[in-house]
């Protein structure tokens, strides 16, 4: 009896101790760094902020148009007698490039032409038994009346034979055509598409905080997929008011094409110069941290680091613009900074 009292004491004695000694060891472990990481520094990386000669340049995409672009429809329905343009070929203003059947129209003009010959006539006569007091006057009236009629006659057959005739709006490149000779078409049928490529237009946006400082008459620069060569136009239209949907302005540029290098529809890569050369602080964009109230970034000062609220300004490919909240020679954190919090403690690793 006595030996199991023992053991039973043994026993509570190793129930009572085991978490003592395991609570020792996790204070232990705290105490050394291992179970306790929030009371390690965070090694960082740094970069000095210091003043760079830059020059601010905002790059955006943009969409290379025709100077001019129509669809070119015919505005009666008929027999397609002749086609006189060739698919891509350049065709000068006012050229015929398309005549539908007017055979019905052309026995019509002729037939009033005649008519006209005989109204003239009658009028004529009348005009001189009219001053021998011979006939009335409104005898008289009568014949000027029928003449005029039949002049008008002709000018609406004259409008309906021009309207079987197809002519370019302007000089251009005309596209692919949608049908063939003995077509019958109606005013709704697309004969082809022609474009004004000797100038293009380069449409595009920027955002609202650019708008004073790109005007019209600017200058810029754009590339197309698959060159190197670099294109320039000029700002010559923006947009009325900020579209409230992307708070943007667009715009449109000039280029002169005339050895056709460009087409229509192209995406161009669009870079504007903000403003003259200037001195600036730049930073790594990956530094940046959009709260709710702006934009923040760490420094490090002494073995901590201190959050500052910052106001940007233009961006490049990799860097932004601190307009306010930095100073020359402050130690700017640029890696690790999902880790970041106000105080903090950081070590220093390599810098920048």
């Amino acid at each position: 009896m006595k030996v199991k009292n023992v053991g039973i004491v043994l026993g509570l004695l190793v129930v009572l101790l085991v978490p003592k000694f395991f609570c020792a060891d996790k204070k232990d472990a705290a105490a050394n760094g291992k179970g306790g990481n929030n009371k390690m520094p965070i090694q960082v990386s740094i970069q000095l902020v210091q003043p760079e000669y830059v020059s601010p340049y905002y790059k955006v995409s943009g969409t290379i148009q025709a100077n001019e672009k129509v669809d070119l429809y015919c505005e009666t329905a008929g027999l397609v007698k002749a086609i006189y343009f060739t698919e891509g070929a350049r065709v000068t203003r006012g050229q015929l490039l398309l005549k539908l059947n007017d055979a019905d129209l052309q026995a019509q003009l002729k037939k009033a032409i005649a008519n006209k010959k005989l109204r003239d006539d009658n009028v004529l006569r009348n005009s001189i038994l009219l001053k021998k007091e011979a006939i009335s006057q409104a005898d008289y009236d009568m014949a000027v009346n029928e003449k005029q009629s039949i002049d008008a006659d002709i000018e609406l057959i004259r409008e309906q034979i021009r309207k079987t005739e197809l002519r370019a709006p302007f000089a251009g490149t005309i596209g692919l055509r949608n049908l063939s000779e003995g077509a019958f078409v109606q005013p709704n049928n697309l004969i082809a598409s022609l474009q004004d490529d000797q100038l293009l237009k380069v449409a595009f946006s920027i955002p609202e905080k650019y708008a004073s400082l790109i005007r019209v008459g600017d200058s810029i620069s754009f590339d197309v997929s698959g060159s190197d060569k670099k294109y320039k136009a000029k700002i010559y239209a923006r947009d009325a008011a900020v579209s409230a949907a992307t708070r943007s302005v667009s715009m449109k540029a000039i280029c002169n094409n005339k050895h056709a290098l460009l087409m229509p529809g192209l995406f161009a890569n669009i870079s504007l110069k903000l403003a003259a050369n200037k001195e600036s602080f730049m930073i790594p964009t990956q530094s940046l941290v959009p709260v709710l109230k702006g934009q923040k970034v760490f420094i490090v000062q002494g073995d901590s680091a201190v959050e500052k609220m910052v106001k940007t300004g233009f961006r490049n490919e990799n860097k932004i613009e601190i307009v306010e909240g930095l100073d020359s020679g402050d130690s700017l954190i640029v890696d690790g900074i999902m880790y970041m919090k106000n105080g903090i403690k950081v070590k220093v690793g390599k810098g920048k």
